[in-house]
């Protein structure tokens, strides 16, 4: 998670961000259903952001903003545990 984190705070300028963030987008949430529970708020956002990514779509500069926006929340959730 951590270094999803790293990545996302500082996301690389491709036209092919989108296919190389989105399995790790996957990835987080995988993670976090193993560490239930997680704040609601924390998931709310979380959830909200998946959806901005995919909406993001072809859009580098809107995918980065939502990958950065990821990892101020995956901060959030450092934390509060």
């Amino acid at each position: 998670m951590s270094e999803i984190k790293l990545y996302f705070l500082d996301p690389p300028y491709t036209f092919k961000i989108h296919s190389y963030a989105a399995p790790q987008v996957d990835e987080i949430f995988t993670i976090l259903e193993k560490y239930a529970p997680i704040p609601v708020t924390i998931m709310d956002s979380l959830l909200a952001l998946r959806s901005s990514f995919v909406e993001a779509g072809d859009n580098v500069e809107a995918t980065r903003k939502v990958m950065k926006q990821m990892a101020e929340v995956l901060s959030l959730l450092n934390r509060t545990k």
